[in-house]
């Protein structure tokens, strides 16, 4: 091979594999969210914990995450950054008061809300836990 059409084919290599480090940086830091813990539950054994975060995506775009991870279970934050575990919802309310997770024994974890609809459930079952939504009345 010739020196100059080795050069060239080094160059191009070079130069593809810094596009490909480039554009990848791009995407993960122009599609993720700032996450910011907000609570967490664990559940009575200590087994389980349901933690909630408040993730802000930017331009007014706010959401209450809710993420279930098994406490003996190592995990690493995702690479878009959002936190380690399973996402159960991300559309629950956090500014209203009446709002609140909790165990409701060891197998059975609670999302409660006063006002709206029910948070949206991408899982109602994980690792053995049932998921609920309950609506609770607010007192007068």
């Amino acid at each position: 091979m010739r020196p100059v059409l080795r050069r060239f084919l080094i160059a191009v290599v070079v130069l593809a594999s810094l596009a490909v480090v480039i554009a990848g940086w791009l995407i993960l830091a122009m599609g993720s969210c700032d996450y910011r813990f907000i609570s967490d539950s664990t559940s009575p054994s200590g087994r389980y914990v349901a933690e909630l975060y408040g993730a802000d995506c930017g331009m007014g775009s706010y959401y209450g995450v809710v993420v279930l991870r098994d406490v003996s279970a190592f995990e690493l934050p995702k690479l878009d950054g959002a936190p380690a575990g399973t996402v159960v919802t991300d559309s629950f309310d956090t500014l209203d008061e009446g709002n609140a997770m909790f165990w409701d024994g060891e197998t059975t974890f609670v999302l409660q809300y006063a006002s709206g609809d029910a948070p949206a459930l991408r899982r109602t079952e994980w690792g053995g836990a049932r998921i609920e939504t309950r609506h609770v009345q607010r007192a007068p």
